[in-house]
């Protein structure tokens, strides 16, 4: 038996949209996730044209479409080989249409597709929501909540920020799945001088609880009532997945069991310098405005890396933003040797994984399962004795083609990315502030 992959792309409004499987020549998904950024998606697709069914004004079957109030839904369908059992679908991707480029020389034609996820997308909108109404708890759910299922101003009023795809209205809604804290009732402001809701969300939200916050699927409900829903995954302050959301993927050379292969070639390693933080300045801009700078003990040494985040919607009660700043500084101020990136292809699980790891392979490809995860890789250097590394999966790279699938994972080091109330877990390390 072997693990099978097979590819599923619709294009179209999220109710029914149209299989355009047939057509792809080609096709990249990038996802990238981080501490204090809102996570991006992005897809391209080349899909075959020399029939014409896609030219605009060409008279084919697609000529008169909308391209940019459709939606793009792809997903993995895997399987054992050789078994009756059906393909699991796995969401990689959905978001929105936001380019669409032709090349045609009257014989041959391609149209390349971009679609990007719906935090980017509904991220271009105007900001309707300032304050919330008085007596409403400003807690970091409430307002992370508010703002990202549509533009809720002070008075109630309620505005679209995302395509609605075929539906007659659309809305967002945040899955939470971090394990639960003490931070989590921790009162805020609500001021913000943004204009957009990227703005919004980056500049003042995500910072204000270290979130790890990004898109995955986008579907049609009918309750409470009938919409497009766009889901987010939020992981605030302690940016640790919950047990029951977790999954723990294991790399190897050789793997078994449920372990996943890795091609020796493209395995890398490096020194994390570039999310170094050795001095940290939070603070907020309105009502009034405040700061504090929190600096490591190793300013001196590598000389100063320093990030700031002022935008903030935390207060200035001498406890929320030194928190803020030392949670950075305790985290990222030291230097770590670990691996960056790995590569593995749907041709490879096939030839060389377990029939026991379909369910990590199947998670590792799901949107909503694949990033912020633990990865644990083990491999054996040139002269060197075998090591083990435990790593987080900060993005991936899919690059499909007709015949195969390569899978190139972003990895972070997982000791500064976890784990940072006492006794959470293995780690035993209050890193907080």
């Amino acid at each position: 038996m072997a693990i099978s992959t097979n590819w599923e792309i619709k294009i179209g409004t999220v109710a029914s949209p149209t299989n355009f499987t047939s057509r792809v020549l080609s096709m990249s998904v990038s996802q990238q996730v981080d501490v204090n950024v809102v996570g991006r998606g992005i897809c391209r697709i080349t899909l075959l044209n020399k029939d014409g069914a896609l030219t605009p004004g060409g008279g084919g079957t697609y000529s008169s479409t909308d391209w940019f109030a459709q939606g793009v839904f792809i997903s993995a369908l895997t399987k054992i080989a050789g078994t009756v059992d059906p393909e699991v679908n796995s969401p990689v991707f959905h978001g929105v249409v936001t380019d669409f480029d032709l090349i045609d020389d009257g014989v041959f034609s391609t149209v390349t597709i971009t679609a990007q996820d719906g935090l980017t997308v509904g991220g271009r909108s105007s900001v309707a929501f300032t304050q919330v109404r008085i007596g409403r708890p400003l807690t970091y759910d409430i307002l992370l909540t508010d703002n990202i299922e549509y533009g809720t101003n002070s008075i109630g009023g309620q505005y679209d920020l995302y395509p609605p795809l075929g539906e007659s209205t659309s809305y967002g809604t945040v899955n939470y799945v971090q394990r639960s804290n003490s931070y989590d009732l921790q009162t805020l402001s609500a001021y913000t001088s943004s204009t957009t809701y990227a703005d919004l969300w980056q500049q003042s939200l995500i910072p204000t609880a270290n979130d790890v916050c990004y898109s995955t699927t986008i579907e049609k409900v009918t309750s409470p009532f009938v919409a497009c829903r766009y889901n987010v995954n939020s992981i605030p302050y302690v940016t640790t997945r919950s047990v029951a959301q977790s999954v723990d993927f294991e790399f190897v050379q050789t793997p078994s069991n449920t372990k996943l292969p890795l091609e020796n070639d493209t395995f890398q390693q490096a020194f994390n310098k570039d999310n170094l933080m050795n001095k940290a300045i939070v603070g907020r801009s309105t009502g009034p405005a405040a700061s504090y700078t929190a600096t490591a003990s190793n300013a001196t040494t590598y000389a100063t890396r320093q990030v700031q985040f002022t935008e903030t919607m935390l207060k200035d009660d001498g406890i929320q933003l030194p928190q803020a700043a030392n949670r950075l500084v305790n985290r990222y101020s030291t230097p770590r040797f670990n691996p960056e990136s790995l590569s593995l292809t749907a041709r490879q699980v096939a030839k060389h994984a377990s029939d026991f790891a379909i369910d990590k392979w199947r998670s590792l490809l799901d949107i909503r399962t694949g990033l912020w995860q633990k990865a644990s890789v083990t491999w054996t250097g040139s002269g060197a004795s075998s090591q083990t590394a435990n790593c987080v999966i900060k993005g991936r790279q899919i690059n499909v083609t007709p015949d195969n699938a390569v899978v190139t994972l972003t990895l972070g080091n997982w000791v500064d990315n976890h784990a940072f109330i006492l006794d959470t877990d293995k780690l035993n390390t209050d890193r907080l502030g």
